[in-house]
């Protein structure tokens, strides 16, 4: 019996056992459903050697390959040439507010915007691939360039432009770059070490220099279109963040459904790239900092302000992608709101604390003020009154001059009646007005503390020790001595006896006559 129940209890365990595990494999495939894969979330030494080893295999596929379409090609793929003929096709089409209706999933140009959205993504590295392969066969002919020059588009159009040229006073590209670059290219290039490309050579590095200049213009042309659209299918979203962003957010999250599953707080670090973005230098980047940074509204925020700025910026987005996937307020009024609404809360947060207030003169020849009196008065006076060893001081007897402390001249000071006094103390008086109040009940307990209360009998124990002089003491009655030294006062001053009169004996000669 007792073995049955115990088999019994184990096998309960087992299948609570099993259970909770099937519970945790639920929750980790709902998770897994939940989890976005954003740049920027994972870990950052991860992604610094996952970006290492894709840049050592990258390297070693340029070196090896002797034609810039062998690794580059995404402009020869159908998926590239199938979007930009759709975008031309819908280019030419006029959208009219009636199709604005309906979810967003169903509008036609809906999927082509998500695609072209991904696309850029692909574009933006497509142009990375091209800049390194560029940089490695033109370095024979010109290796200081790629120090002068960190754009890649840049540095396309330059090569272009130089060609195989050695004296560079004869090209023009003041067309592009600033003055000040030019002319440094100019004097580099008087002392580069570098060598005339064969014509296979150059062939190679026009070929490269012209599909980084064609990948520009397709990407120029997407966002073009995206941005065109953005008011059709996200117009909150736009009148939010601009069409460039929210495209460009749209697009990473997968479509504006997808957004708005996003909480605001990932959507903060939605697109954070990690590598640099294709002509910005990665020191001025922020960390996990997406796509929102780009806002206008961010962008022209004081930097200690920006991370404030776009966290309240996502929050709304996360509203105004609700608000578009739901297809209400297609006139971009709820997204004004709420970019006014942020504006007011970053100038609220910006501005300068409240000065002091302005306290009012006095009025000119206003007089003392009259203060009561009182008991509060009366302690400011006691703490501010002289002591009685300075009203000694300040005090001079008749005819009598005063002691003088000091080394003589402006240094000696006059003691007063200081010099002068007996060494008696006098004893403080209490102010009776300043002392404690005792309420009556408790005077009446310490009148009645000893044994009930005072009483005429005198203790057994009381006397009075006198020292005689033939080497004794004696002890006498308290009472006795009292009543003596009271008689005696009486008979002295109020005493009923008379004078008497006593009879002076006479002279002889007197009593003779």
């Amino acid at each position: 019996m007792d073995e049955d129940l115990l088999q019994d209890l184990e096998d309960l365990g087992e299948d609570e056992d099993n259970v909770d595990v099937k519970e945790e494999d639920l929750d980790d495939d709902e998770d897994d459903k939940d989890v976005i894969d954003m740049d920027g979330v994972d870990d950052e030494g991860d992604d610094d050697e996952e970006q290492q080893a894709a840049d050592a295999i990258l390297a070693a596929s340029i070196k090896s390959a002797d034609n810039i379409r062998a690794i580059a090609r995404l402009s020869g793929s159908r998926l590239f040439r199938d979007v930009l003929q759709k975008i031309e096709t819908f280019k030419s089409i006029e959208r009219e507010p009636a199709q604005n209706t309906g979810p967003v999933e169903d509008d036609p140009e809906y999927a082509l915007i998500v695609q072209a959205n991904n696309l850029v993504v692909d574009i933006d590295n497509e142009i990375l691939t091209v800049h390194k392969f560029l940089r490695d066969h033109y370095a024979p002919k010109f290796p200081e360039l790629e120090s002068l020059l960190q754009n890649p588009l840049d540095y396309a159009k330059t090569v272009k432009f130089i060609g195989n040229e050695m004296d560079l006073t004869k090209v023009d590209l003041k067309s592009f770059l600033p003055t000040a670059t030019v002319m440094v290219i100019t004097v580099t290039a008087t002392t580069t070490n570098g060598r005339p490309l064969s014509d296979e050579e150059m062939l190679k590095v026009d070929e490269t220099c012209q599909m980084a200049l064609d990948l520009d213009a397709a990407k120029r042309t997407i966002l073009e279109y995206v941005e065109s659209r953005m008011g059709f299918i996200a117009p909150n979203l736009s009148a939010l963040v601009g069409s460039t962003v929210a495209a460009k957010m749209m697009g990473m999250a997968g479509g504006v459904t997808a957004l708005t599953k996003i909480p605001a707080c990932n959507i903060v670090v939605l697109g954070n790239l990690k590598k640099t973005n294709t002509g910005f230098a990665s020191g001025g980047q922020m960390k996990h900092a997406g796509v929102i940074f780009s806002s206008p509204l961010v962008l022209q925020t004081p930097t200690d302000y920006k991370r404030k700025a776009a966290r309240k910026l996502a929050a709304k987005c996360a509203l105004a992608a609700r608000v578009d996937a739901s297809r209400e307020a297609m006139d971009g009024s709820l997204g004004s709101k709420f970019r006014a609404d942020v504006e007011k809360q970053l100038e609220m947060m910006q501005a300068p604390p409240p000065g002091k207030a302005v306290k009012a003169l006095p009025i000119p020849d206003e007089g003392p003020k009259k203060r009561r009196g009182g008991k509060r008065a009366r302690q400011a006076k006691e703490k501010r009154a002289m002591t009685e060893l300075r009203k000694a001081q300040n005090r001079m007897a008749f005819n009598t001059p005063e002691e003088e402390v000091g080394y003589g001249g402006d240094s000696t000071k006059g003691l007063g009646l200081i010099g002068g006094s007996t060494g008696k103390v006098r004893a403080a008086t209490a102010d009776p007005r300043l002392a404690s109040k005792v309420s009556v009940s408790v005077t009446k307990k310490l009148k009645t503390f000893h044994h009930g209360g005072t009483s005429s009998m005198t203790s057994g124990l009381s006397s009075s020790v006198a020292f005689t002089p033939v080497k004794g003491i004696e002890l006498e009655n308290p009472e006795a001595a009292k009543q003596r030294a009271e008689a005696n006062a009486r008979d002295r001053y109020f005493g009923s006896s008379s004078f008497l009169k006593v009879e002076k004996k006479r002279p002889a000669d007197e009593m003779t006559k």
